[in-house]
């Protein structure tokens, strides 16, 4: 089971004392940011996807394979493009180098658990 901050407080207050008073540790419980409370915010999610959006405009020319794009011609000479297809490995680290900061690998949940 993995001690959350509240039964962290009820624990002490049920211990004997030490050095320490019941409300010194009290305290510093209560004001400790633990780092699984960590909140994402909408700021931090739109600084992200600006991010990418910044990326994919200054590397358009990695991120479309333009030596496999599809051209066709139409019934008044005019060449149109048919597809262009996207290099879906360069654009997967753009997505995680802006979003993995944001999770938590699962060897670190495991090894929390554990302990």
């Amino acid at each position: 089971m993995k001690l959350t901050k509240e039964n962290a407080i009820a624990s002490v207050r049920q211990s004997v004392g030490s050095i320490f008073t019941k409300e010194d540790v009290i305290y510093l419980l209560e004001n400790v940011e633990l780092e699984s409370s960590r909140k994402i915010s909408t700021d931090d999610i739109e600084r992200a996807i600006d991010n990418v959006i910044s990326w994919v405009e200054n590397n358009e020319s990695s991120l479309l394979d333009l030596d496999s794009a599809e051209l066709e011609m139409d019934y008044q000479n005019r060449v149109t493009v048919v597809g262009v297809p996207i290099n879906t490995d360069d654009l997967r680290e753009a997505l995680e180098n802006n979003f993995m900061d944001f999770g938590e690998a699962e060897e670190e949940k495991e090894e929390e658990e554990n302990e």
